[in-house]
Parts: structure tokens; C-alpha cells; sequence
């Protein structure tokens, strides 16, 4: 059963591409912090921890690693809500509320008439976390087509639903809750990333391909609502039938499910996605004067000097070009333009920057049309937006729009996705991002941090990843001024800087096997983590040998041990090639070294060796750490 659970994460995360794919910094005070939790809001074909798969692959960290798991050493409360992969924007937001405060699930009396379904879905026993609306809020963020969700179910938490409470008082029922309206309090933020807060040209720019993908998901979806395998991952079309009754057979259901047909609902998230569906929906939500608003927008093309079309960007580090797999639908998208939708709409060359499967326009913030205006106005009629840089030291104000700086990245990699943006720029994405929303409570808005090592000037090769390694707190300098670049790394050092790249907290770990490896060294906490986790394992069973020079080869293998240990997927897309000195390498350190090839992070000397018994400085050890 675990084979085929891990195949069946493969293979989903497949379809999901091709639908639309040394003394670390102490964490934040969390006694400064507001017990708001965040909650996590995935996108379209997405998963959410109520789903198993969650455990094998989590959707928020991917190849990366759970993000919950890393935030929570941060001192940061998340949750990862799993609503519907193909449902509307509208049983989206009535599965998130359900969730959050722990029942069953409720479309609405006039929303199930007008299409076609059933009133009720599943059924969530406890919420998602205790106190929503009675002691906390909640900070949304949500991804892709997960910033649908939260703005829709925030303006009907607001403003409720007078259509669905006058349908249920005609039925004789009580309307639920949600569409009562009443609650924008309970929300403090909302956070959209990549979201097609406009719909996106990928559907149609793409049509033929959408229409497959469409069909090949649905039937998955009743394979899935029959099989033992629903638990494992729930495309949550309860409401449709698609399940299996306690009265009726297998043979009973699965005729039943077979003849049913989901898309003819119109009730789906293929054509919410729509540019005119997602503006009409748009026309329906305001902007809450209460709650902080962000929004994250990816590009991942570059223009043709020539024909002005956007291209995919690609690279030889995969991290820093846009996935193999989205490559054919985002050219698509990057010549689209001079088209008109059916409803009218002009889509022009500003459509053309896109980050494989949603346009960067779109992702900015959401628009209401009239034909050929395009605004994000607010109550009163102002502007409801503004460009943030990002790092100025500013008090943000709710109601209105942050629209940050356009994010180098294709629309996984906002979620540690299949070709990944490495360990450290996800972690450090997030951690900026919750210190953004963190800061809205009050406490003084983080200032960035200047780079203080002066042996490390800009013009350094080693600058760019020391850097952004300082920045997200891993490593920090041999003095307040210095960071000793060439400097050799030692066995402590360099597992000192795994943890910090884990954000491990290390109080915990006051002894250890190592006879060594006294308790009161500065070391003994992080080796003592890096044993119990399997990271290393010592040159003996009771040594570990702290003050050691480290090989390349030993670090090839902690590295590969850290991977394995905490979910990071190593990646596959370069070459393998063999290393002059291949018989040099210990057959302990051997599939270390040809993995990490393989995923890009090493790449041996220039004249095609590896060197393995040779030491590594600070500086090849951050350069190893970004690259993972």
C-alpha cells in the first residue's frame, strides 16, 4: 500500500503540472506575536492536510519539505485547509467555513437548485483549530486559484448571502450560518500568491488541452470517490454523488457514478477560471476595510526582441527557469494577445508576462471590467491598491491592496514546486511573507537587515549565496564584521548550519552518543539534533569527530541525509556524468555524491574531478546549501 500511495503522490503531482507544476539566527520572540493562526488555502487540484498524501508530499513545501512543519519552528500556528481540487470558487469557500468551525458541509438551498446538486457535503467533525470567531481571527493565504477561494469566502463571511437566506426561509430550513453574514472580524488577512484573481488566458490559449485535462481529472475523480484510495486524496465531489453510499453496492455505485457527469454542472473551477467567470465573480466582492490585503505575482518568460511574445525562461539550474512541464501551455499564453472573450473583454499585450499558468497581470490584483476599463476600486471609489517594494519600513493599512514586486518564479515554485526554487528562497519567501502579516498586529515593521561581513564585498563570487543564507538567518559571521569566505568548515560547523537551514529548534538536544562532543560545547545541540535525526551518524559509534576538517564527500552525504530525512525531493534533470576520480570516492558517499549531481547541487572541479577527501570553505558550503 505505501508503493502505491507514493505512486499515486507522483502521479498526481504530475497532473497537476500539466493541468494548468553556521550559528543560524534565533527565531522570532513569538510573546510579540498575535495566536492568530494562518490558514493555507490550496489551489486548483491542490490538497490539504485532511488528505493523506499531505503526509507523503505536502502540497505548501513540495520538494521542499512541509512548510507547516518549518514555520512551526519559527513559532508560527498553520493549518492546510483541503477543499475541493475541482470545485467552484463557491463550494470552495462553503467547504472552508465548514472546516474552520468543524461541520457539515452546506452549498446552500438556492445554490444546489440552480445547479444541480445535492445541499449538503462532507461532513468536518472538529475545526480546523478552537476559538475561530470567538477568541481569534484567522490569516488566509491562499495559492493559485486558493486566492478565488479566500476572497470570495471572505465578502460572503462579511456580507452573507440574502438570496440564500430568503431561499431557505421560503424551503422552511435554516440557512447556515455563513450565509448569514456578520463575521468579517473573524478574518484579519488575506494573502494571495499567484492567484488568478482575473481568470487566466492558459484556458484558452490552451483549449484543447484544458478540455483533456478536464476529462482526464473528472474520471480520475470517480475512480478515486469509489476506491479505498479517497482517503489518500479527496477530490471532494460528495455533493455530485460521486461516492459510495452505505445502501447501495460497489457495482450499484459505480453505475450510478459512471453515468453521472460533473463538468455539465457549470459549478466547476475550469470555468470559474475563466477571465469572464472570475470578473464576474470579482463584481460581487469588496474590498473589507477591516482586513490586511498581499498579493504575490509570479513571471517566469522573457520577451522576444523580435515578435514582443513571451517566452519561457530557461536555465541549466532548473530552480531558476520555468518547469519542462508548464512550458507548452505558458508559450502558448505568451503570444495570446488581440483576442477577445466572449463576454468582450480585450486581452492585450499586457497579458503576455505569465508564470506557466497564470497571467502576472492577473496575479496582481482583482479587477471589476466594464469592456475597456480595468480598475480595483474600493468603497468609497478610490484606489484600491498600491506597490509595495517590499523591504521600506512602512505601517501597512487594511482595505487596500499590497501589491509586492513581481516574483522570479513559476507558479509551483511559489510553493516549493516540482522544479523548486531551492530549500532556502522557499523558507525565506515565507518567513517574509509572515513577517508581513505578523507585523499588521502592532509590533514594529521589520527593517531589512544590512550585510554586515566587510571580507564580503558584492563583487565576490560567493556574495549573492553567503547573502541570502545571512538574510534567512542560517549562518551568521565569525565576528560582528567578518565571515571568513575561505575559511575551512568544519564537521560541527557545517551540521550547525543544516539545523539553521531547517530552522531547527535544538533546545532539546542536551546529550548525545558522542563521547566527543561534550554537553557544554556550543556544537553538542546541533550535533545531537543531526544524530537523532539520522543526518549523521559519526566516523564510530561514539565519535563524531566535531573539530574535523569536513570532506566534500561527507558533506555530500549529510546533505543527502538531510534531504532524505526531512522531505526535500532531490531532483533529476541534469545528466549524470562520472567523475574522473569516481574510485576515489567511498562507497558510503557514492550515491550521495551522483544524487546530488543529478540534482544540480555539486558539480565537481573544472578538470572533471570530484576531489572527494579534499575540505570545503564557508563559501562552497553556503554555495551547496542554496543549490539543494
Amino acid at each position: 500500500m505505501k508503493k502505491t500511495r507514493r505512486f499515486l503522490c507522483l502521479l498526481l503531482t504530475l497532473v497537476l503540472a500539466l493541468s494548468l507544476c553556521v550559528i543560524p539566527a534565533a527565531a522570532a520572540d513569538d510573546q510579540t506575536r498575535s495566536d492568530d493562526p494562518v490558514v493555507f488555502v490550496h489551489g486548483l487540484f491542490g490538497w490539504g492536510q485532511r488528505d493523506k498524501i499531505f503526509r507523503i508530499m505536502p502540497y505548501w513545501g513540495m520538494t521542499t519539505g512541509s512548510l507547516p512543519d518549518y514555520l512551526a519552528t519559527q513559532g508560527y500556528e498553520t493549518y492546510a485547509a483541503s477543499v475541493g481540487p475541482l470545485s467552484s470558487a463557491w463550494d470552495r469557500a462553503c467547504e472552508l467555513y465548514a472546516q474552520l468551525v468543524g461541520a457539515r458541509t452546506d452549498y446552500g438551498v438556492k445554490h444546489a437548485q440552480d445547479f444541480g446538486h445535492e445541499r449538503y457535503g462532507i461532513d468536518y467533525e472538529t475545526p480546523l483549530f478552537d476559538g475561530w470567531g470567538t477568541e481569534r481571527a484567522v490569516n488566509l493565504v491562499g495559492h493559485s486559484f486558493g486566492g478565488a477561494t479566500t476572497r470570495l469566502f471572505l465578502e460572503i463571511l462579511t456580507n452573507g448571502c440574502p438570496e440564500e437566506v430568503a431561499a431557505a426561509k421560503a424551503a422552511g430550513v435554516e440557512p447556515s450560518p455563513f450565509f448569514l453574514g456578520g463575521k468579517g472580524g473573524w478574518v484579519h488577512s488575506l494573502t494571495a500568491i499567484a492567484a488568478p484573481h482575473n481568470g487566466t488566458t492558459f484556458i484558452e490559449a490552451n483549449s484543447d488541452f484544458t478540455k483533456l485535462a478536464a476529462d482526464l481529472t473528472t474520471a480520475a475523480a470517480k475512480a478515486l470517490g469509489l476506491s479505498s484510495l479517497k482517503g489518500v486524496y479527496d477530490f471532494q465531489l460528495d455533493q455530485f454523488g460521486i461516492r459510495k453510499d452505505d445502501n447501495e453496492t460497489f457495482a450499484q455505485a459505480l453505475d450510478r457514478v459512471l453515468r453521472s457527469d460533473f463538468l455539465s454542472h457549470n459549478d466547476n473551477a475550469f470555468l470559474d477560471l475563466t477571465i469572464d467567470k472570475s470578473l464576474e465573480i470579482n463584481k460581487g466582492i469588496e474590498i473589507q476595510p477591516n482586513v490586511y490585503y498581499f498579493s504575490y505575482a509570479g513571471d517566469q518568460t522573457s520577451t522576444d526582441p523580435l515578435t514582443g511574445n513571451h517566452y519561457p525562461t530557461v536555465s541549466v539550474i532548473p530552480s531558476n527557469g520555468m518547469c519542462a512541464l508548464m512550458m507548452p501551455g505558458s508559450v502558448n499564453m505568451g503570444k495570446y494577445y488581440d483576442k477577445y472573450t466572449a463576454g468582450g473583454i480585450c486581452i492585450d499585450q499586457s497579458w503576455l508576462p505569465n508564470d506557466g499558468l497564470v497571467n502576472t497581470v492577473s496575479a496582481l490584483y482583482p479587477t471589476t471590467t466594464d469592456k475597456n476599463t480595468t480598475e480595483c476600486l474600493k468603497r468609497d471609489g478610490t484606489q484600491g491598491w498600491v506597490n509595495y517594494d517590499g523591504y521600506s519600513d512602512i505601517t501597512f493599512r487594511p482595505g487596500i491592496w499590497y501589491v509586492m514586486p513581481v516574483t522570479r518564479a513559476d507558479h509551483m515554485q511559489f510553493v516549493g514546486g516540482i522544479a523548486n526554487k531551492s530549500v532556502i528562497e522557499t523558507h525565506l519567501f515565507y518567513r517574509n511573507l509572515m513577517d508581513d502579516i505578523y507585523s499588521t498586529y502592532g509590533s514594529v515593521q521589520p527593517t531589512e537587515t544590512p550585510f554586515p561581513f566587510t571580507d564580503v564585498p558584492e563583487s565576490r563570487w560567493s556574495y549573492p549565496y553567503i547573502k541570502e543564507l545571512y538574510d534567512a538567518g542560517v549562518v551568521s559571521g565569525t565576528s560582528a564584521t567578518t565571515f571568513e569566505p575561505t575559511a575551512v568548515v568544519t564537521r560541527a560547523q557545517f551540521v550547525t548550519m543544516l539545523a539553521g537551514l531547517q530552522g531547527a529548534d535544538v533546545s532539546a538536544y542536551t546529550s548525545g552518543k558522542f563521547s566527543d562532543v561534550p554537553a557544554n560545547a556550543w556544537y553538542a545541540p546541533y550535533v545531537n539534533w543531526a544524530a537523532d535525526n539520522g543526518v549523521v551518524y559519526g566516523i564510530s559509534d561514539t565519535e563524531f569527530a566535531p573539530d574535523a576538517e569536513i570532506t566534500r564527500q561527507d558533506m555530500a552525504v549529510m546533505l543527502y541525509r538531510y534531504a532524505g530525512q526531512f522531505g526535500i525531493q532531490l531532483g533529476t534533470g541534469n545528466p549524470a556524468i562520472t567523475f574522473t576520480d569516481e574510485a576515489d570516492i567511498a562507497g558510503y558517499a557514492l550515491p550521495a555524491v551522483e544524487a546530488l549531481q543529478r540534482a544540480g547541487v555539486i558539480s565537481g572541479m573544472p578538470d572533471g574531478s570530484f576531489r572527494p577527501r579534499d575540505t570545503a570553505t564557508r563559501e562552497q558550503a553556503c554555495v551547496m546549501l542554496c543549490l539543494l
